[in-house]
Formats: C-alpha cells, structure tokens, sequence
C-alpha cells in the first residue's frame, strides 16, 4: 500500500553539482531545481520531471519486475501530492536518487532521464526517427539507397536492418535473387524469406497464397485482366500492414506491377485540397466481400488520421482505398464527397506518383499495404510459349506480415548494431 504523502511548503531550491567523496567535492553531471510539484534537471535542457511521475517510472525491482520487465504496480496507485523526503534527492555520479515521503526508494539512471526528457528523445531511442516514413515519387523512389536488395544480404544482421528501414521509410522493397524452384507452400522460399521480416499473418486465404490467371475466378486479382490500384483486404478490420509477392514464373507479355506512394498523394492533397482532405478524413467508405463461402464487411475513412506528440496537427496514419471491393456508398453521401474522392484519385494516377517494375523470376516485392497502392497491367501468353509441366506462365506467390513482428525485429537488430559499434 502506499502511503499519502505529506506535502512539504519547502521554498524552490537549487541543488549543488557536487558530491562528497574521499577526495573531497567531486563535479557531477547535473544541477537540480526542486518545486513543490516537479524537479528539474538542468543538464537536460532544463527540463521538469514532475514527482509524480518519477515515482510512477521507479525502476526498481519492488515497481518493475527484474526478469520480465513488467511493472508491478498502477498509475492510480501513486498519490498525485507525492513528494521526496526532505534532503531526500541526491545526485549520484551516473544518475539521480531519490527518498520518497511514502517511504520507497529510486534510484534513476542517467541515460533513462535522458530519453524521457522529451517526446523526440524517446523517439530516439525507439529508432523512430530511423525508420520514419518518408514520401516519394515516380522520381525519387529510385534513389532511394536500399530499394533492390540481394536475397543472400538478408543473412547478415546489417543487410536485413536495411532492407526493413527501406521498407519502413518508403513502404517498398524489392528482393532479387530469391529461389524459385520450390514451388509447395510447405518448401517454398517464400516462407523463408517472410520468417526473415517476422510474422506471416493468416487469412482466409491461408497462409500462403498463389496468384494465377483462373477461369472463372473469385478475385480479379487471379485473372490476367488489367488490375487498378489498390490495398488488399479492407473489408477487415484490421487490414495486413505488409505484403510480399515472390515471382516464382514469368513468361507472359504486359503483367507489369505499378506501385504508388499513397501518403505523399495525402500530403500533397491535404496542402492542395484542404477541405476535399477533411470531407475523406471524416466521411466512412464500406468494403466488402461476399462471395466463395464469406461475408465481410468493415467500414474506414479513406484517410486516417493520428495525434502525435511531435506533430502540432494530426498525422497521416493509413490510407484506405480499393475501389475492386468498395462496397455502395450510403444514399445520403453527399456529392461533396464524390468530388473529393475523384479529386484524390486523379492525384494518385498521375505518371509523377506512379513507380512501374516488371518483377523476373525470383524476384519479390515487399510492401506496405496500408501505404502503397498497387495494380499489374493486363497480360497475354508470349507467341509460342507453353507451360511447363502444366504449370502457369505467369505465378506469384504471396503472403501478409504484421508490423509489430517486422519492427520488434529491426529495433532488436539495430540496438544490437549500436552497441557493437560502441564498443
């Protein structure tokens, strides 16, 4: 239990940066201000941490359990008045401890202020700024320094750090190289090369998946009709954030892939067309699918927003867009979303935004399908050709990964990396 905290009416007071030891006064890191309701560290940017967050934050092993790192107790258990004991901070060569009126003891470490010290510090230090987004056209997308990627570069912790920052940062990838004899979900190279990432995350389609010209198929996606852009699976909830296409065979004319940096056409759009980016930030649009056996049915703004702590205004979190399963609008849409929505589609169809790639055999495309749209053109048997063995000319195999797998991945990588660098 913890005990209500005495306040004290103690003036502001200003710690020394100094420390007695054996040879006397000895220099610390830092000064201290105490107020009745926070301390501030002033060798990290003057900033307040406000008492009763630090004792929330007490890392020690009575408030965060030494071998699973989880915390131990509630926010709501700490009393909003809690205050240190009086002479109860102290610096400490690498950190700051404090004595609570409760009677609880904290220590804190320098780097673990540090990273607090701010929303842009810790973002730091979650590598959020190496992996944040960042958008591209039909132009710059090509420089970009990892977008073709070996497959055997991903054997090494620093070439698989690359291939997901590029994927991170841009939202496609693309892996040459990758065998494509094996062509059985069980042993097919696929499954490997997605184990790399992270997750494979199952559908109704199943783990894997394979992509062919059907007769008579229940997805366009299987014919070799032209395919518009799209995200895949938006009639769920939670759409797949990743998807991986490996070529396994190509011997077909046309089937070139096109991709689309969605986030940029938003970016522009929001600067351009403010009030059509507002009416598709608020106005719902229905997919669905209901056909071989399923009903599925999930509603999402075409573009969506999320509050940040780094940003003065909402950030562009997911785009939503895939006209093949948009289901009918409510009767009452108003025309002014119909505009918008064809204003923001001539956006994303405009050459300057569009990246074309025919992918070869062995190659596979990584992407984030809640960012980049995609579409194949139509495509036709070469003049003379046969399958082999029965087998399509044209044949991707495919599959879905969450992000959290493919970022708790990288972070881990990356941490690892620093260190190695450091020491």
């Amino acid at each position: 239990m913890f005990r209500q905290a005495t306040i004290f009416r103690y003036p502001l007071r200003r710690r020394r940066n100094y420390l007695d030891g054996p040879l006397g006064h000895v220099r610390t890191w830092t000064t201290l201000t105490q107020t009745k309701d926070a301390l501030t560290i002033h060798a990290l940017e003057d900033t307040p941490f406000p008492y009763v967050w630090l004792r929330d934050s007490c890392q020690s092993q009575d408030c965060v359990h030494p071998s699973s790192r989880q915390k131990l107790h509630r926010t709501t258990d700490i009393p909003l008045d809690i205050l240190p004991t009086e002479n109860g901070v102290r610096v400490t060569p690498n950190g700051i401890d404090i004595t609570w009126t409760d009677g609880h003891q904290s220590s804190f470490d320098r780097d673990f202020l540090a990273r607090h010290a701010s929303p842009a510090k810790l973002a730091e230090w979650h590598h959020d700024n190496d992996l944040g987004e960042q958008s591209w056209t039909s132009g710059s997308i090509s420089r970009t320094p990892h977008l073709f990627v070996p497959y055997d570069k991903l054997d090494t912790p620093s070439g698989l750090v690359d291939a997901i920052t590029q994927l991170s940062k841009y939202g496609l990838l693309f892996v040459s190289g990758v065998p494509n004899r094996e062509t059985s979900n069980e042993a097919c190279e696929l499954r490997k090369l997605a184990e790399r990432f992270g997750e494979i995350r199952p559908t109704f389609y199943g783990l894997l998946w394979d992509v062919v010209n059907i007769r008579d198929s229940k997805n366009i996606a299987y014919t070799n009709l032209d395919l518009g852009l799209h995200m895949d699976l938006l009639y769920f909830r939670h759409p797949p954030r990743y998807q991986i296409l490996h070529c396994l065979r190509n011997q077909v004319i046309g089937g070139t892939s096109i991709f689309v940096d969605a986030l940029h056409a938003a970016r522009v759009f929001r600067a351009t067309h403010p009030t059509d980016f507002e009416i598709l930030t608020k106005t719902p649009v229905s997919f669905h699918y209901v056909n071989d056996g399923h009903h599925l049915h999930c509603e999402h703004f075409t573009i969506e927003l999320s509050s940040s702590a780094l940003s003065p205004q909402p950030e562009i979190s997911h785009i939503n867009y895939s006209p093949p399963f948009q289901a009918p609008v409510p009767l009452n849409t108003p025309k002014e979303f119909y505009v918008a929505l064809r204003h923001f589609a001539e956006l994303l169809n405009d050459p300057k935004n569009t990246f074309e790639y025919t992918l070869r055999e062995g190659d596979a495309v990584v992407f984030d399908n809640r960012r980049v749209l995609h579409a194949r053109t139509a495509f036709s048997d070469k003049p003379g050709s046969k399958d082999a063995d029965g087998e399509p000319n044209r044949w991707l195999k495919g599959c879905y990964l969450e992000a959290d797998a493919v970022l708790d991945r990288v972070r881990v990588l990356k941490t690892k990396l620093d260190r190695a660098l450091v020491e």
